[in-house]
């Protein structure tokens, strides 16, 4: 069996609608000196190129191939993700049956395989114009083995939620959030706030904690002969929502049910133990292109050239710079530094908004080769101050509680 990269410009064709709509799709055979080549059964993992959003590029989705080369035209099927008229021209095709699709979670970057120890020298980071590439056994491997590492399952989507472990839970913001002090909790969800077994008509009191103040809410199953749960708090922790996304709130309050294109969310997480204490935080969406800004802003202070010629490495760096790594990282722990709570957006304003720089826990020892990394378990958010002070001594790397223990006792 080989093992194929084909690759798509999101400039000319919709790629990530295509794939995500229909598990049968035809890609094209541009390189036609592996048209003897190609076998039912062949791997292939499919690439969306940067296209015009530079840093977007890499991995999308694995599929087989279930038939041999043939001539197309007129491909109706894929008509509308053509931003061209390109699909009524006959081309050689493949029929493809698409296995997995990581549009977000599990996305392997353009960027993150350039800071890998073999893929890095993979023929599409170096031969872009291409369609097809047929890898190496050793490169098959290695990429085989990433994208099975790649796959930060969430535990469950259920609608606006997202329960990402067994202590964190993240909600979009919608209507209901905004104009009626709470929102629905999907019977799927039920558990995350221990919830599960709670009876017609009763409620539960609860504590939400956010910048260091308490707002008092209750967890509610209404009357219904199947009946419904809901998180309802009360009217000061409405003001807050209202106040940290005015223009979200006024897009709801003017035009009702209409999505918002900018996605908030509310993080939940549960204190220790406790079944009635959670601390909250507002999550703006973060999109990749802010990811990848604020990368390459730290790849320029980190790795420019300095006077005697040397460069500055920096422990850790090609790990903490996936942009779908530090993504999970935050929705994970918040915006917020883990040691001493510091807060770019609250300081700054607009500028410092979904900024943090994301710090990796494990030892030096273990970044000398590839690894699988857990962004609940392996990355943190930490401030420049903070994250200075924990590398400051390369003998001598501090923990996050190390560090937080010296902040407290100074």
């Amino acid at each position: 069996m080989n093992t194929w990269i084909f690759q798509g410009n999101p400039k000319v064709f919709d790629i990530d609608t295509y794939i995500k709509n229909h598990k049968y799709i035809w890609w094209s055979l541009r390189q036609e000196h592996f048209l003897d080549k190609i076998e039912l059964d062949d791997e292939v993992f499919l690439w969306r190129s940067d296209g015009n959003n530079r840093g977007t590029g890499g991995i999308l989705a694995k599929a087989r191939v279930i038939s041999l080369p043939e001539e197309r035209a007129d491909d109706e099927n894929a008509k509308n993700y053509w931003y061209t008229d390109a699909w009524k021209n006959p081309y050689l095709a493949i029929k493809l049956e698409v296995l997995q699709v990581r549009l977000e979670d599990g996305f392997i970057s353009r960027l993150s395989l350039l800071e890998h120890p073999v893929l890095k020298e993979l023929l599409i980071l170096r031969l872009r114009q291409q369609t097809n590439y047929l890898l190496s056994k050793e490169h098959a491997t290695e990429l085989q083995d990433l994208w099975s590492a790649n796959n930060h399952s969430t535990l469950l989507r259920s609608h606006s939620w997202e329960v990402v472990s067994e202590k964190i839970a993240i909600k979009d913001l919608d209507k209901s959030t905004f104009l009626h002090h709470g929102t629905g909790i999907p019977k799927e969800v039920r558990r995350f706030f221990s919830a599960a077994d709670m009876k017609r008509g009763e409620r539960r009191e609860i504590v939400l904690e956010y910048e260091q103040r308490v707002y008092h809410a209750r967890l509610e199953m209404d009357k219904h002969p199947s009946p419904r749960s809901r998180v309802l708090w009360k009217a000061d922790f409405s003001e807050k929502i209202r106040n940290q996304f005015p223009n979200a709130y006024s897009h709801f309050a003017d035009k009702g049910d209409q999505s918002l294109s900018e996605v908030t969310k509310l993080r939940f997480e549960k204190v220790g133990s406790s079944l009635n204490t959670y601390l909250v935080e507002f999550l703006s969406s973060i999109d990749s292109k802010v990811l990848i800004e604020d990368i390459e802003s730290e790849e320029i202070e980190l790795y420019e050239p300095r006077a005697e010629g040397t460069l500055v490495t920096y422990y850790g760096r090609r790990y903490e710079r996936d942009p779908i790594n530090r993504k999970r990282a935050i929705e994970f722990h918040g915006l917020s530094c883990k040691v001493c709570g510091f807060n770019f957006e609250e300081v700054y304003g607009e500028r410092g908004k979904d900024f943090i720089e994301v710090h990796h826990v494990k030892p030096l020892s273990t970044l000398e080769r590839e690894i699988v990394i857990d962004p609940e378990r392996d990355l943190v958010p930490v401030c420049a101050n903070c994250h200075r002070m924990i590398h400051r001594r390369k003998d001598d790397i501090l923990t996050v509680d190390e560090l937080r223990a010296l902040l407290t006792h100074h």
